[in-house]
């Protein structure tokens, strides 16, 4: 198959996704409390390219001045002239020059991302080898000797280079950034300074978490939302009877200078695994339990948050995206015009 083709049109698949990402993200700018998604994109993995008959790539003995390696706190970066670090990935092996990566806490060397803290996760992440295919561990104080160990050395006379097949979607991530706060003066319209949720129940009992704090009172008197879910409480759903309500800063609920409950907000420690089921509501992946933590921020009363969707940086982020989708097919159509010339005219030959 023509690589030619095959890359380009990996990337137009992805610029399609990416595309309709921002789609939703436009759709939901008056949304109250939404946020944002995010497309995430990799290649495919590097390749080695030999010539033909080219021999079997080999692993070279550590020699001297093999990388240049340096550190900034917990990441660790480290790059090679002479040869290849191997990433295993799902995909297969990578060979790259550069790599970035952190030591988790059974202390392997793996690729790592940022959820919007100042932590850094490895979940699904890729793994430094040693080139024969075990994963790379060790101690913090050791890395450097480590790496100059494991450079990937092919046979110069028989490798060309690296090549990959193409980008591909990975995956989407959400923006928790904080939307702008308004206000509104509704005495059930709640918003949340500071990173949290609100937790929310249906009536089989699942929970939820929601940064929407457009609530109402039920028939029952109970807190919910427009939609009939309960809002919880620290002992469950808080029933409202009287007249004045307010609600405090720590999520305290009084009504006619009774306190009849306190809402239920957390923070998630793991919010990576929060999905997006609809309605404004968040549920946590099948299989992972909510690290739920306290919530430092304030309940404001009378203020919604707004969505943290940019209108017009989306905009000019699907302009781009456009423009890079038609550059795609011309490329496209330039291969399809080589092939056609090679199979009229030089056959002819």
């Amino acid at each position: 198959m023509n690589r030619g083709l095959y890359i380009n049109a990996t990337s137009l698949a992805t610029n399609q996704k990416k595309l309709e990402v921002l789609t939703n993200n436009l759709a939901n700018v008056n949304t109250t409390g939404f946020k944002k998604d995010m497309s995430l994109t990799e290649t495919f993995p590097e390749k080695l390219l030999s010539k033909i008959n080219g021999q079997k790539p080999r692993t070279r003995l550590r020699g001297e001045n093999q990388i240049d390696y340096e550190t900034d706190g917990q990441v660790h970066r480290a790059s090679t002239n002479n040869g290849f670090f191997v990433i295993e990935t799902p995909m297969g092996n990578s060979y790259v020059k550069d790599i970035r990566f952190i030591v988790d806490d059974e202390g392997y060397f793996r690729t790592f991302y940022q959820d919007g803290r100042e932590d850094y996760k490895t979940d699904y992440e890729n793994f430094i080898t040693d080139g024969q295919g075990n994963r790379l561990q060790g101690e913090a104080g050791d890395i450097e000797g480590l790496l100059q160990g494991i450079i990937y050395h092919p046979p110069s006379s028989r490798i060309i280079g690296t090549m990959n097949a193409g980008l591909k979607f990975q995956k989407i991530v959400t923006d928790f950034t904080q939307g702008n706060i308004s206000e509104t003066g509704g005495t059930y319209d709640l918003a949340l300074n500071g990173p949290g949720f609100f937790k929310i129940a249906d009536q089989e009992g699942n929970i939820y978490y929601t940064r929407d704090g457009s609530f109402v009172v039920n028939e029952e008197g109970a807190l919910s939302t427009l939609r009939g879910e309960t809002v919880q409480g620290v002992g469950g759903a808080i029933y409202i009877e009287g007249n004045e309500v307010t609600i405090g800063t720590n999520g305290a609920v009084i009504v006619d200078g009774n306190t009849v409950g306190t809402l239920d907000v957390v923070d998630l420690e793991n919010r990576e695994f929060l999905r997006k089921i609809g309605d404004n509501l968040y549920q946590m992946a099948e299989g992972v339990e909510a690290g739920e933590i306290s919530f430092e921020g304030e309940v404001l009363q009378g203020y919604l948050e707004n969505s943290n969707v940019n209108a017009i940086e989306e905009m000019v982020e699907m302009i781009t995206l456009l423009r890079e989708y038609e550059a795609g097919q011309k490329a496209i159509r330039v291969q399809d015009e080589m092939l056609e010339k090679a199979s009229n005219e030089i056959g002819r030959v």
